[in-house]
Parts: C-alpha cells; sequence; structure tokens
C-alpha cells in the first residue's frame, strides 16, 4: 500500500509541473522512475504494477489520455524483452491496483 501512495505522489508532483512540460512527457518519466525503484530498491514488480494501475485510473478518471497511454507497462515489457507471455502472469496485480484507483477516484480523490 506504501508503494502505491508513493507513486500516487509522484503523480501529484507531475500534476504540479504540467506547466514546464507536457504530460505525457511527465509521465514517461515518473514510470521510468518508479519502474526502476522497484526493481532496484523496492517490493518488485507486483508493487510496480500495483502502483500503475492506479495512476493508469486516476488519469483516465482526470482525462488525461496522453497520461494513460504514458504509464502503460513498457519499462517491464522491454525489460521482460517484449515477452508478453510472462508479463500475463503479473497482470492481475495491475487490475488490483486499477480496483485501488476506483476506490480512490469514487473516495473523493477527483475534481468536482
Amino acid at each position: 500500500m506504501l508503494e502505491v501512495l508513493g507513486f500516487l505522489l509522484l503523480l501529484f508532483l507531475a500534476f504540479r509541473w504540467q506547466n514546464r512540460l507536457p504530460l505525457w512527457a511527465l509521465g514517461i518519466w515518473v514510470n521510468l522512475i518508479w519502474f526502476m525503484y522497484q526493481n532496484e530498491l523496492g517490493s518488485g514488480w507486483l508493487a510496480y504494477l500495483k502502483g500503475l494501475g492506479a495512476g493508469i485510473f486516476l488519469a483516465a478518471g482526470y482525462g488525461r489520455p496522453g497520461l494513460v497511454w504514458a504509464l502503460t507497462p513498457w519499462p517491464l515489457l522491454l525489460y521482460l524483452r517484449l515477452d508478453v507471455r510472462e508479463l500475463l502472469l503479473y497482470l492481475p496485480s495491475l487490475g488490483e491496483g486499477m480496483l485501488l484507483g476506483t476506490l480512490l477516484y469514487l473516495a473523493g480523490f477527483r475534481k468536482r
């Protein structure tokens, strides 16, 4: 859960810096930084995908399609040498993150 909150903090900072860079570019960098952190120091791919799923759903809820595309798990696919069959085992945790993003969106973390 703390990993997801850390990723959401990175996304919040990306929304704050939205005036300086396009949001899709910030999303790509946040995605890469989050992958490197989880792969080297964090809990691993499951926590990476949970945070990513929450970020994807919140970005879609806020109506930011460029950020949604930037938050796809492309660093993990590159790490797996584009072997999608290996990624399929980890997709349920991406769905768990999306459910968490749904709960955060419905709980009021959205613009009114």
